[in-house]
């Protein structure tokens, strides 16, 4: 969960590179907790986005938050200034200075942005543009919602789905939708830095993200779910010298490959004992791999949910909820949108059979549940003892970044 600590005797993407003679470096969100910031890294330009990058009337508290998993999240949504727009700015000014600069050994920069995250708050001029877009989003069938899964209509009941109207949706995903802009201008702003660097053509430049948003789809808001909306992302992958131009790869993947896939295409040696596998094949000439499709993602539980699996294998997706033992199974060829659950289907049983036993040779709710508990009770004693040896995110900002921005100077 977001309060978890990696272990310094995990070996990241990051020491493989340093290891090689590459200069390291980090560039803004990463959400690393504890003593160890750097994981690898051999330094971080700018730093994270801490507990000042919202100011308290726009952050709000309980269950009013802006950035919280609830129903006011959404219906505060529209136009205006928020502290993630401005760290964005200044984390892409601190990475477009680095890679303009002369350098005296090849580099891994890793800049680690914050939107689209909630609150839901652009530009006026984006939120105008696409507000004039989108009609307004009715909501699911009766029939729809009477049907779904009784883990997915829990998960709605648990953050007031069921009480946004239409027009609050419409107001949220124009809002959602110019926040992405936002960001596809600082990633445009990153990559004529490259070009104007004259370091385009040798240097690999990839593009992804840690979860999607449901941003509207199926009702929905936020993660913490299997859906596509939520669970699947982007993987852009850019090297003029190794990639064609303008290609997309049908393969199935997970965040595990990314690593090993930069180390491929920098030929370098792989992270030892890991299950990412490679697609530099993939990407270069669009061969299947030999490796198995499966990708498996889980979710810890929030406001109450218990623990879950999903497995993704070439076009079924099963998507088994603790909480009532049972499951969800979409074949995504012939379903892409996800709203026929096969489940129950007596011809798909094998299916969910061969799947079910997947996640149970390698995941368990009990385990996950306990493991929890144990670190939850764990953080609760640290917490009591005041930290002592841990440094707050925000004296971090300051050190990492000798011109980071001043969010309490941010027009609200």
């Amino acid at each position: 969960d977001n309060g978890g600590i990696l272990s310094s005797e995990t070996p990241t993407f990051a020491h493989a590179f340093s290891a090689a003679g590459y200069e390291t470096v980090l560039c803004g969100r990463m959400h690393f907790n504890g003593p160890d910031q750097y994981h690898g890294f051999d330094k971080r330009i700018h730093g994270d986005a801490g507990g000042r990058s919202l100011t308290p009337e726009i952050l709000g508290s309980g269950q009013n938050r802006t950035n919280g998993q609830t129903h006011y999240a959404v219906e505060v949504s529209g136009y205006g200034k928020n502290g993630f727009q401005a760290f964005d700015r200044s984390v892409t000014n601190t990475a477009c200075d680095y890679i303009q600069a002369n350098h005296d050994r090849p580099f891994l920069l890793v800049i680690g942005l914050m939107l689209p995250h909630n609150p839901l708050i652009c530009e006026k001029e984006l939120f105008d543009y696409y507000y004039n877009q989108i009609p307004p989003i009715e909501p699911e069938p009766e029939t729809y919602i009477e049907n779904i899964h009784p883990a997915i209509r829990l998960w709605r009941e648990r953050r007031g789905i069921e009480k946004l109207s239409p027009e609050q949706n419409r107001r949220a995903l124009a809002a959602y939708c110019g926040l992405v802009t936002e960001l596809d201008r600082n990633v445009g702003s990153i990559q004529t830095a490259m070009d104007t660097a004259n370091k385009a053509d040798n240097t690999v430049f990839a593009y992804c993200s840690d979860h999607g948003d449901m941003a509207s789809e199926h009702g929905l808001w936020w993660k913490s779910n299997f859906y596509d909306g939520s669970a699947r992302i982007p993987l852009i992958v850019s090297h003029p010298d190794t990639l064609p131009k303008g290609q997309t790869r049908d393969c199935v993947s997970s965040l595990t490959d990314v690593g090993p896939t930069l180390l491929d295409l920098a030929h370098l040696d792989t992270l030892p004992d890991v299950s990412g596998r490679s697609l530099a094949a993939v990407l270069s000439s669009g061969l299947p791999t030999d490796t198995p499709h499966d990708v498996f993602c889980e979710y810890m539980g929030l406001l109450g949910d218990q623990p879950a699996c999903m497995i993704r294998s070439k076009n079924w997706k099963l998507n088994y909820y603790s909480e009532f033992d049972s499951c969800q199974l979409f074949n995504l060829e012939s379903d892409p949108t996800e709203r026929n659950d096969l489940a129950r289907d007596p011809a798909c049983q094998q299916i969910v059979k061969e799947l079910k036993e997947k996640i149970d040779a390698r995941w368990s709710a009990a385990s996950m549940s306990s493991n929890l508990g144990k670190q939850h009770r764990a953080r609760q004693l640290i917490r009591a003892a005041g930290d002592k040896h841990k440094p707050p995110v925000e004296s971090f900002i300051s050190s990492a970044h000798d011109n980071a921005f001043d969010f309490s100077q941010l027009e609200t």
